[in-house]
């Protein structure tokens, strides 16, 4: 899987992402114990660490290439 894959997949499980957290805070499926604990302790984790690689992406591209 080439790089412009992975970044594509990373933006759009963050975009995802951000509309799952999205109804979390905007709906009243807050009340639901089961998508409250879901989007705290998976989608928004989640969110942080997609965004914090799309972010730093040509850090991690060097980190995981492989030297000759």
């Amino acid at each position: 899987m080439g790089g412009n894959m992975t970044k594509e997949i990373m933006r759009w499980l963050h975009i995802t992402g951000g509309m799952i957290l999205f109804a979390y805070v905007y709906t009243p499926l807050a009340e639901n114990p089961f998508f409250a604990d879901t989007a705290k302790y998976m989608i928004f984790p989640g969110l942080a660490l997609t965004g914090l690689v799309m972010w730093q992406w040509p850090l991690f591209r060097g980190l995981f290439r492989k030297k000759d």
